[in-house]
């Protein structure tokens, strides 16, 4: 696909930051590196000593009652002191936009688009990639079968149509 290089010249920032946090929200996975995030609504898996220690998809509530009874949470809660602190020593994007991220600490974070185009009415976000709290820096956005990179300009109007939005 057309957006390999630019998406790779944009992920390569994170090459020898530090994964600092690894937060959940549902079964979203949410990686801290530095001051750039990258936030995972598709497959994601983490893996050591090629064993799979949690994925996305093990987001299965227990109990239907507390958000976080799952196996997805649990394993993280479990595996998370081994998780954090490594520091990324490559990132490669697939011609999928898929994403390959590996750590000094033997881990190795994978994104798989997980949808195909044909099976939904509109496009479904799969990743994003942002740099905290800074909007010079593009927002990344990776769908089902398109890539939106929002710079300065498209963000404020986007946010300002967000907050109309709200008012309304």
């Amino acid at each position: 696909m057309k957006y390999q290089s630019i998406l790779q010249n944009h992920l390569k920032i994170i090459i020898g930051e530090k994964l600092d946090s690894l937060n959940l929200a549902c079964d979203m996975m949410l990686f801290s590196f530095g001051n750039y995030a990258l936030h995972a609504q598709c497959l994601a898996r983490i893996i050591y000593k090629n064993d799979i220690l949690v994925t996305t998809t093990d987001y299965l509530n227990w109990d239907c009652q507390t958000d976080m009874n799952n196996d997805e949470w649990y394993f993280v809660n479990k595996y998370k002191s081994q998780i954090v602190g490594g520091v990324v020593q490559s990132v490669k994007v697939s011609a999928l936009n898929d994403v390959k991220i590996t750590l000094d600490n033997g881990i190795i974070i994978e994104l798989f688009v997980e949808n195909g185009y044909h099976h939904f009415a509109e496009e479904s976000e799969q990743w994003v990639f942002f740099k905290h709290d800074d909007y010079s820096y593009p927002y990344i956005a990776v769908n089902s079968k398109t890539v939106d990179i929002l710079k300065t300009d498209d963000r404020m109007d986007e946010i300002a149509f967000d907050n109309l939005k709200k008012t309304k």
